[in-house]
């Protein structure tokens, strides 16, 4: 099994954001900034080699790093929440699987393709290993399920893959999902709605594993 999970070095930047409100958190896509006017923290979405029986699968993981400047806002940055304190923080983990190889339909490697170009033109930026997956000819079926779901009693541990994919921030009673879903590019946003209820999770339990960050 390979693991991509959170480092202490991310870990204490958890706790920093758990523990010292930022002045706005904004939402890109890609990425989630945490600005603290000065300097800002940043959880970025980040493809990585899964461990899988086919070679051109890739797992999707958030990043957390610390840049010592200020934050400029583009046209695509989008403003969250403004001075709010944070309640509690959960880091967000999954566990990645894969079925056998199968080949792409045609319109499937034209859509790999223009993800590809998509990717690289929001990120500003061309990665290696995200060029050679789009010019794949197939790729095996995908699973995510909870990391300690009976499900894995059936799954070869040897291609399979445990992964931390982002926070779930708690706000006034309410959840912020700034993690990834379903091994998918990026941090979906629909019709401007950034925070749920409890109740909304539902689902995501049965997915992921919040693990709750201690101050």
């Amino acid at each position: 099994m390979r693991e991509y999970i959170y480092k202490e070095t991310e870990i204490e930047l958890i706790r920093h954001l758990r523990n010292n409100t930022p002045e706005k958190i904004w939402h890109n896509f890609v990425f989630y900034v945490f600005d603290y006017g000065n300097y800002h923290l940043i959880l970025e979405c980040e493809s990585k080699e899964a461990k899988s029986q086919n070679k051109s699968d890739e797992a999707l993981i958030a990043e957390l790093t610390c840049k010592n400047e200020k934050y400029v806002p583009n046209e695509h940055s989008k403003l969250v929440y403004e001075n709010k304190p944070i309640d509690k923080i959960y880091i967000v983990r999954t566990f990645l699987h894969f079925s056998d190889f199968r080949n792409f339909t045609k319109p499937e490697k034209i859509a790999n393709q223009i993800g590809y170009k998509i990717k690289t033109l929001i990120k500003g930026k061309s990665d290696p290993l995200e060029e050679i997956i789009s010019k794949t000819t197939g790729v095996g079926a995908e699973y995510i399920c909870h990391p300690k779901s009976q499900e894995l009693e059936n799954v070869d541990l040897e291609h399979s893959n445990l992964l931390d994919v982002g926070l779930l921030i708690e706000i006034e009673n309410k959840y912020l999902r700034a993690f990834l879903q379903s091994n998918g590019f990026g941090f979906h946003i629909w019709e401007d709605k950034y925070f749920f209820e409890t109740e909304d999770l539902k689902e995501d339990m049965e997915l992921y594993e919040f693990i709750k960050t201690e101050k």
